[in-house]
């Protein structure tokens, strides 16, 4: 109806021509036609592309999956502060924000499955492992990184020496965890196979105590838990992964919520790179304050931190890095499907297109 009105002056028009049966009526009658047909068209495209625009960034709702792991703590600072809710209220977005936290990657994981959440953080194995099993998701950025987070500890009294030393050795490990591309990558940078040594599968909080009483003769892990094995001697570093792996942790997020929801997840994006600054402005501070929640010391929690990069953005370096864990994990038969990187890594909010 509004279209109508809007050209109403060209339907008298016509009227008008027929009724004068002038000349030129005939020619004059066709011209206005079309000009009318053409006018409409326009103002259909225009309403479909309004309706598209209407349709993005609609969501109600965005549901924020967490870990209780140090290199995720900007996601509890976002959360403490109120800062996405706050952006969002300010773009206009009536969107309820809602976080969970989960124990590890695995349950996240389920939950993503089952369409629960929208957005997450969790490791390089879990995250391809999900795509791997049909789960249709992109890597958005990441969380962190650094060649210092991951660690193969050696008992204490321990003749090993170098990576070389470790073959035919039992080593302790989170089977499908990050530590396990971990040391596949320290394994094979010193010539080495994961079939030259024993994994033996162990909870994360089995680990220290199965290098304190020998039942084995290394384990590979991360931080913080690396560094509180060597805060109460109960092992030594014998190598972690400077020039070797990059230990990457990913921000994913469901494509679908993705594609129909691109100004809410760039919100989230910049409300995650501000609660990362906050942190970095005040590592004392806070591990004075997450020191109680975590059961870690403060120096435990700074010394994590400062080994810790918080890029949040995506890089074609972590592509390759990426690519490599993918091709790890087909080839070990963690997952059953070969994995196309390229299709589910978005550089959107990376400010690359």
């Amino acid at each position: 109806m509004r279209i109508f009105k809007q050209y109403e002056k060209v339907y008298i028009n016509i009227f008008r021509i027929i009724k004068s049966k002038e000349k030129e009526s005939l020619k004059q009658i066709v011209c206005n036609i079309l000009c009318l047909v053409l006018l409409l068209n326009i103002a259909a495209c225009g309403s479909k592309t309004e309706k598209k625009e209407n349709l993005l960034n609609s969501t109600d709702h965005l549901n924020i999956a967490k870990q209780l792991v140090l290199g995720y703590i900007p996601l509890y600072i976002m959360e403490e502060n109120g800062w996405l809710e706050e952006a969002l209220s300010e773009a206009g977005y009536d969107v309820k924000v809602k976080y969970t936290e989960f124990e590890s990657g695995p349950p996240e994981n389920e939950a993503f499955a089952v369409g629960e959440q929208d957005i997450g953080v969790m490791g390089n194995v879990p995250a391809i492992s999900g795509i791997a099993a049909g789960q249709k998701r992109d890597i958005i950025g990441i969380a962190y990184n650094g060649e210092k987070t991951l660690g193969i500890l050696v008992q204490k009294n321990s003749n090993i020496t170098e990576v070389e030393g470790l073959r035919g050795k039992k080593i302790g490990i989170v089977i499908g965890s990050i530590a396990q591309d971990f040391l596949n990558a320290m394994l094979e940078n010193s010539g080495m196979e994961m079939s030259d040594v024993e994994l033996i599968n162990l909870g994360v909080s089995e680990l220290e105590t199965a290098l304190l009483t020998e039942q084995v003769d290394a384990v590979a892990m991360w931080n913080p838990t690396m560094l509180k094995i060597c805060a109460d001697e109960a092992g030594i570093l014998l190598v972690d992964g400077t020039g070797v792996y990059a230990g990457e942790n990913v921000i994913v997020a469901n494509k679908e919520y993705t594609s129909q929801n691109p100004d809410i997840v760039r919100i989230f994006m910049e409300q995650y790179k501000r609660a990362v600054d906050e942190l970095k402005s005040d590592f004392d501070g806070y591990a004075e304050k997450y020191s109680d929640v975590t059961g870690l010391s403060k120096e435990i929690l700074i010394q994590t931190w400062e080994n810790s990069n918080f890029p949040v953005v995506l890089t074609e370096k972590d592509q390759e890095e990426l690519e490599k864990t993918a091709k790890f994990l087909y080839d070990q038969d963690l997952i059953n499907a070969e994995v196309d990187m390229m299709e589910y890594l978005d550089f959107t909010f990376s400010g690359k297109e």
